[in-house]
C-alpha cells in the first residue's frame, strides 16, 4: 500500500441475485476482463449461468462491499463430495481498479481460506495467466506456491499465455 492509496473498510456479503448486474459490470471492466477466463464481453446470460452454480453449491461467491457499493467479488469453486479432488478449492478473486493497492485482496484471500478451511477444505489453488505479475506476487507473498505451469493454456486475443497453477496446503489448527 502507498501514501496515497489509503485502506477502506470492507465487507464480504453473499451474492444475491439482485446483484449480478454488478457483477456482470465488474466482469466486464477490461482490466479485470483481461484476466478472466470467459472472452468479453460477458453477457448477462453467462452471469446468469454462474448464479445457477452459486445454487448448486458449485460456486461461493462473495461480494467485496466498501463505501455502499460492490467494488469486487471473491469466491471459489471445488470439486462435488466423493470425488479424489473435492478436499481442494480454486479460487478467483476480481477487485474494482480504482481499489488496488489498499490491501483487498490480500483481506479478501484471507476471507477465502478462512471459509474454504471451515468447510473442511485442505487446500486452496488458482490458476494465474503469466500476464498478470501484480496477482502472481499477492499470492506468493501470502503463500501459495508455485506446483506448476499450463503452457500456452490462456489466449488473450490472437496470442497464447502460460497459466501458472498456484496451491496453498492449510496448516493443521488453521
Amino acid at each position: 500500500m502507498t501514501a496515497d492509496s489509503p485502506t477502506v473498510p470492507i465487507r464480504f456479503l453473499p451474492v444475491q441475485e439482485s446483484e449480478l448486474i454488478r457483477i456482470n459490470e465488474l466482469s466486464n471492466i477490461p482490466e479485470i476482463a483481461e484476466h478472466f477466463e470467459t472472452i468479453p464481453p460477458v453477457t448477462m446470460e453467462a452471469t446468469k449461468a454462474l448464479w445457477s452454480f452459486i445454487l448448486t453449491g458449485i460456486v461461493s461467491l462473495w461480494g467485496i462491499h466498501a463505501e455502499d457499493r460492490i467494488i469486487g467479488a471473491a469466491g471459489f469453486y471445488a470439486q462435488p463430495p466423493g470425488t479424489r479432488l473435492s478436499h481442494a478449492a480454486t479460487f478467483f478473486l476480481s477487485i474494482e481498479p480504482a481499489y488496488w493497492g489498499r490491501g483487498i485482496g490480500t483481506k479478501a484471500i484471507r476471507f477465502l481460506e478462512s471459509e474454504a478451511h471451515s468447510r473442511g477444505y485442505l487446500r486452496m489453488e488458482c490458476m494465474v495467466a503469466d500476464t498478470n505479475p501484480h496477482a502472481l506476487r499477492l499470492y506468493q507473498m501470502l503463500g501459495y506456491e508455485k506446483e506448476g505451469v499450463k503452457k500456452q493454456a490462456f489466449r488473450i486475443e490472437d496470442e497464447y499465455k502460460d497459466l501458472i497453477i498456484l496451491g496453498k496446503i492449510f496448516p493443521p489448527g488453521l
